[in-house]
């Protein structure tokens, strides 16, 4: 990990699959100082948020991490990435907590602690997981799960098991299995997601079969961090879902599915199953029976996915609309996904009134995510294959971009206040 300077601007693929953008989410961080006051000089306190973007090319994946301060993010203008990042080679996967970015290395099994100190990240002790096996820890968004000063969990999705470490100390404790996570014959375990959601962390895989096709199982995990006791609940009637929940205001989770899978079904490939959208209760350890979610028949337009984030009870669904460009068999479902004829519409998760067009959203690529940011919800577009990321405010109408970020968003996260007094960052106990 080093300090660089604003690198050229990278050759990007012309492919990138869905699973592998809509769902990763990164930290950053770089210093960013002021003097004042009386009898000599002294350097105000940080305020603003650790931002993680990913820059791909033909020949790597690059992670960045840095810190973005108040006044750049007041102003609302373009929000460079790279200058006086910390680059983190292969990738890099993050989590924020308090005034500490955890940053686990695609190209290694660790995660380094940075704490901010006088407005800079300063590099910090490095918990290994190379005890557990791990070769790296390339993993997809919201693996790295910190609830405390004592207890974090990282979610090895190859394994299917949770590794619980100390994010103060920087030490491992124990690996805890995911029972029921193991496919039925045939079918390979395509990826396990993770989120916390209320007090717990939820975790959530999907399957493929011999076809590389998604099939309509699903297997939830909820954990108590208290305790670390797992629950684990397995379900055949929707699958394929993306990396992220929606959790609307009464506490409900929506889990859904990403474009390419909603055009699996499109294209009739063996073992596809109809758009569809779960629901877990808030506080329940299960899927709610009474419900599944017909997406396309929300829109009506086109193979639908989603939810994208929302607000209230309102969740963005993205459709391909077929009226304009017919489904294609001779294309692949991720190929249709990078075809800019997919809308954003507006629906109420929970029901079936048919969802509303967002007019001042326009036709894109069918890859999107969604993240939280100062209690406001925002909606992720890439744009540029995976360049460039605009973030629409869903808080307020009409939605628009509130940032444009240089490379591909995975994390944007509040840090919390710096103290007036100065304090070294916690060390490992020895």
């Amino acid at each position: 990990m080093r300090q660089i300077s604003k690198p050229q601007a990278p050759a990007l693929p012309k492919l990138v699959t869905v699973v592998g953008l809509a769902s990763i989410w990164f930290a950053s961080g770089c210093g960013n100082e002021e003097s004042g006051g009386t009898g000599g000089e002294t350097t105000m306190p940080f305020s603003g948020a650790a931002l993680c973007t990913l820059a791909f090319s033909t020949e790597a994946t690059t992670g960045f991490v840095r810190l973005v301060a108040d006044a750049e993010l007041e102003a609302g203008a373009e929000i460079d990435s790279f200058e006086g990042a910390i680059e983190i080679a292969a990738g890099v996967s993050c989590a924020v907590w308090e005034r500490a970015v955890f940053a686990a290395s695609f190209e290694t099994p660790t995660i380094t602690r940075f704490d901010v100190i006088d407005g800079a990240l300063v590099e910090g002790e490095t918990v290994s997981f190379m005890n557990f096996g791990l070769s790296s820890l390339r993993s997809l968004s919201n693996q790295i799960q910190v609830f405390s000063d004592a207890k974090a969990y990282f979610v090895d999705t190859a394994s299917s098991r949770i590794i619980v470490w100390n994010p103060t100390t920087m030490k491992t404790i124990e690996a805890i299995p995911l029972a029921g996570f193991e496919p039925p014959e045939g079918l390979s375990v395509s990826s396990i997601r993770a989120d916390r959601i209320g007090d717990r962390v939820v975790l959530w895989g999907s399957y493929r079969n011999a076809q590389e096709v998604s099939v309509s199982r699903a297997v939830f995990a909820f954990v108590n961090p208290e305790t670390d006791e797992v629950v684990t609940d397995t379900v055949d009637t929707c699958g394929g879902f993306i990396s992220a929940s929606v959790t609307t205001s009464n506490g409900d989770a929506y889990f859904g599915m990403g474009g390419a899978v909603a055009v699996e079904h499109a294209l009739e490939l063996p073992d596809s199953f109809e758009p569809c959208v779960l629901r877990v209760r808030a506080g329940a350890n299960q899927v709610d029976r009474t419900y599944v979610g017909d997406l396309n028949a929300l829109t009506g337009v086109g193979p639908t996915a989603g939810p994208f984030g929302g607000f209230a009870t309102q969740g963005l669904v993205l459709a391909y609309d077929e009226t304009a460009v017919p489904i294609n068999p001779t294309l692949t479902p991720n190929e249709h996904t990078q075809i800019a004829n997919w809308r954003f519409y507006e629906a109420e998760l929970g029901s079936t009134q048919p969802a509303v067009l967002i007019e001042e959203l326009p036709a894109g690529a069918g890859v999107a995510g969604s993240l939280a940011f100062d209690g406001r919800g925002f909606l992720t577009q890439f744009t540029g294959e995976f360049g460039t990321t605009h973030l629409f405010d869903l808080s307020e109408r009409p939605i628009e971009i509130a940032f444009t970020v240089e490379g591909a968003v995975q994390l944007l996260a509040r840090l919390e206040h710096e103290s007036l007094s100065r304090t070294a960052p916690r060390s490992a106990e020895r």
